[in-house]
């Protein structure tokens, strides 16, 4: 690697891309969420494996699923600490009996 595209990277990083990265990240795990939810189909298969995909990669950056804490909540995505990335599990999704 060159050092000017080091210095690139590195300026990039410096200036908060990687914090609007992570934002992508919960954003296209929102949607692939919120598609896993639908009926069962291919479509639905793929969202759900999508969002397991985008979930790892935020464990990966060091991010936490926040758990809803009333009825109207929403779950959500937090930045955690280095203890709890280790623990945290992945929700999965229940097919129904057929």
């Amino acid at each position: 690697m060159s050092p000017l595209r080091s210095s690139l990277i590195l300026a990039l990083l410096i200036a908060g891309a990687a914090p609007a990265a992570a934002d992508d990240l919960v954003a296209r795990w929102q949607r692939s969420d919120a598609a896993c939810a639908l009926p069962a189909s291919p479509l639905a298969n793929q969202a759900c494996e999508d969002r397991d995909r985008n979930a790892a990669a935020l464990r990966r950056q060091g991010w936490c699923e926040s758990r809803a804490t009333t009825a109207y909540d929403h779950w959500g995505w937090q930045r955690c600490a280095p203890a709890r990335t280790a623990r945290a599990a992945p929700r999965r999704r229940t097919r129904p009996q057929a």
